[in-house]
């Protein structure tokens, strides 16, 4: 982010910053920059994952590999692949192995921001080259008289291929300008190691320092090089924007254990990964990337790595089991549609605003189950109660045979939530009076996966509204064990127990 168009009014500086003073000599001015610049704070939205970016990357090579060796053999036999010598088939197989594996080595897939497209570019015809220079070198030994096409093929594949990476590289280059390949990050600590990471940061395209946070308010700088101050830690847990953070970054001196240890306590509330920054004395921007010192130099204190291979399957099983539910479903939700709509008064479907991954205010779909109350949608939200005078008709039997969740397979199509996963709360949800959040320490650490339709607590009995603390807090560890054990079979096990438990469930209110 860049706040260097708001002035920075001079004075003494924090003893925690060793940068130049920035500091408003008067309170009332100061606390006017303070209001300014964390109005002015943004974190991007709609970034691209540089991991799953490059997994793309790379399987877009080789099935693009794999279609130019195809034609390749079919234009060199004449349509007879059948018919031709292994041996003139064999350089343009080997162009299949070869291409891929040089363009790996060469690190096309490691997505840098800051790097110039060119170069990106150069690499892979050079790699992709030398794939085509040693299939050509092997056409000499396997198929003599085919060299001449094998050379020809060689040159089709390297500039397929080269094309391909220029598409890339525009892509890359347009995503890095719009910040969409940036980590957003918030540091907690205005000290001199945090202001060495966002001056280090200056223009790299890397990570996206939203802002700062400490709880020394009165130490703390109305920006730090240029990184807006946002209030203290408690302010942090309040913040509009965090769902929008990926990592939250510690700077203080990891000397400092008491201090440390006692922001990590409080961090722990949190679904965020959170780093502590080890030393910054040795970096050099020119040889060390910003990804190095978030990455690297900083070790991780709370949060799940990222397994992106996981995501990935994760979010083909949803689309493939949720088009297919949504095509045999179609004709029971337009049945239900219109017994809701006959019942009652009002809008079919029931859209509520509720906490999705990392705590993002998502819409959930639900068929209508109540009548209709315009002003529902503001306040706590009020649980479903024992013979709830607001649960119409048809809106008892869809709750009870959970059929009003079916238009949720929607959200897991748009990509707001997953099939299996945590159920989705309404923001402020309160259990007994209480703010559910407030009963369960780990209660925001559910949100470090995409909410579900269905999951590993609704399957153990902890369904419907929470009406006291012991029932929040058995959720929410029911939630965080699937977390830590989720993977493909396991989901797949949960969706298979789904319905026998809902049925056989005469308990709970729904």
């Amino acid at each position: 982010m860049d706040y260097s168009s708001v002035a920075k009014p001079s004075g003494t500086g924090p003893a925690n910053d060793t940068s130049e003073p920035i500091r408003p000599a008067i309170a009332d001015t100061a606390s006017l920059t303070r209001a300014q610049l964390k109005a002015q704070a943004r974190a991007p939205q709609h970034r691209v994952n540089r991991k799953a970016l490059s997994h793309i990357l790379q399987s877009l090579d080789i099935f693009v590999t794999v279609i130019v060796a195809a034609a390749g053999a079919y234009a060199m036999s004449g349509g007879r692949v059948t018919e031709v010598a292994a041996g003139e088939l064999l350089p343009v197989v080997a162009f299949t192995v070869l291409a891929p594996a040089l363009l790996m080595l060469s690190g096309v897939y490691r997505i840098e921001p800051r790097e110039v497209g060119l170069y990106r570019v150069a690499r892979a015809f050079i790699a992709t080259g030398l794939a085509g220079s040693a299939i050509t070198a092997l056409a000499l030994v396997t198929a003599p008289r085919a060299t001449e096409l094998v050379a020809l093929f060689a040159m089709t594949g390297v500039g397929a291929l080269t094309v391909l990476h220029i598409i890339y590289a525009v892509f890359i280059g347009h995503w890095a300008r719009a910040g969409r390949l940036a980590r957003n990050v918030v540091l907690v600590g205005a000290t001199p190691n945090a202001r060495k990471l966002i001056a280090a940061n200056a223009g790299s395209g890397t990570v996206n320092v939203v802002g700062v946070f400490d709880d020394r308010k009165s130490r703390s700088p109305a920006a730090l090089a240029g990184a807006p101050y946002l209030g203290s830690t408690d302010d942090l847990f309040s913040w509009p924007l965090l769902h929008e953070v990926d990592r939250i970054i510690l700077t203080v001196s990891p000397k400092a254990e008491q201090r440390v240890q006692m922001l990590l306590a409080k961090l722990r509330a949190l679904p965020h990964s959170v780093c502590l920054l080890l030393d910054l004395d040795s970096f050099d921007p020119a040889e060390t990337s910003l990804d190095d010192i978030v990455g690297v130099q900083a070790a991780r204190m709370n949060g799940v790595e990222e397994r992106l291979g996981h995501l990935v399957l994760k979010r083909i099983t949803d689309l493939a089991f949720s088009l297919v539910m949504s095509l045999f479903a179609l004709p029971v939700m337009a049945l239900i549609a219109l017994a809701v709509k006959l019942d009652s008064p009002g809008p079919i479907l029931f859209r509520q605003t509720r906490e999705g991954f990392n705590g993002r205010p998502i819409e959930v779909l639900k068929f209508r189950t109540m009548r209709h109350d315009p002003r529902s949608q503001d306040g706590p939200v009020r649980q479903v109660e024992f013979d709830d005078p607001r649960v119409t008709r048809i809106g008892g039997f869809l709750r009870k045979t959970s059929l009003d969740e079916l238009p949720q397979l929607w959200n897991v199509v748009a990509g707001s939530m997953s099939l299996v996963g945590p159920r989705p709360h309404a923001p402020g949800m309160r259990t007994g009076g209480t703010e559910t959040s407030k009963l369960v320490a780990e209660y925001a650490h559910r949100h470090r996966v995409k909410p579900g339709i269905t999951g590993w607590a609704q399957i153990n009995g902890s369904r419907g509204p929470l009406h006291s603390p012991e029932a929040a807090r058995e959720r929410v560890r029911l939630d965080l064990e699937y977390i830590a054990r989720a993977n493909f079979w396991f989901d797949l096990w949960i969706m298979l127990r789904t319905l026998p438990a809902l049925l056989g469930d005469k308990v709970n209110i729904r």
